[in-house]
């Protein structure tokens, strides 16, 4: 039997604008609900939902929504689903635009921003040497530190993937010495 709208409307914004941690995790809390709790959708119609959300372009976790609406109520259901899950989010997110905006115009928050910048970039820096460190010995130092320092340089040119596998191919046919 098909929910109602409200109640379909209401679990899309609930989990669409409450979950955090990107699409995994809140594509796993619709699937707890719409499927474990609540039994609106079979393992099958959601894997279908996900599935397709998958092959779309554009924010994957609305067209799963939008899909998964529209198997639950038709056009009413999709529209229902897209809207709650997605407009909530995106008035905060104009609000809070506007707010940095206008926040913005002060030296003092610029200040702050600076240094939340800096911040962050000492934070990649530092786990970037948590991974890098345990492999740099005296007999691989210098292999692991240019191999490290080729893939930052890689980095700003070449897509991440071909980046790892150039280092992992650099890796594996450069000998360790011990």
């Amino acid at each position: 039997m098909a929910p109602p709208l409200g109640p379909l409307a209401g679990l899309f914004l609930r989990i669409g604008n409450l979950t955090f941690g990107g699409g995994g995790p809140t594509i796993a809390a619709f699937q707890r609900e719409l499927v474990t709790r609540r039994r609106w959708l079979t393992p099958e119609q959601f894997a279908l939902s996900y599935a397709l959300s998958r092959i779309t372009p554009g924010t994957n976790l609305f067209a799963f929504c939008t899909c998964a609406g529209a198997l639950l109520r038709g056009l009413p259901g999709a529209l229902a689903a897209l809207l709650a899950a997605s407009v909530p989010s995106c008035l905060l997110v104009a609000v809070l635009t506007a707010g940095f905006d206008t926040a913005s115009r002060f030296g003092a928050v610029n200040v702050a921003i600076d240094g939340a910048v800096a911040a962050s970039v000492g934070i990649l820096l530092a786990s970037c040497w948590a991974i890098v460190a345990p492999y740099v010995t005296r007999a691989n130092g210098l292999r692991t530190a240019l191999i490290a320092g080729a893939s930052f340089g890689l980095s700003m040119l070449a897509a991440p993937i071909l980046v790892l596998a150039l280092a992992a191919a650099v890796g594996w046919f450069w000998e360790e010495r011990e």
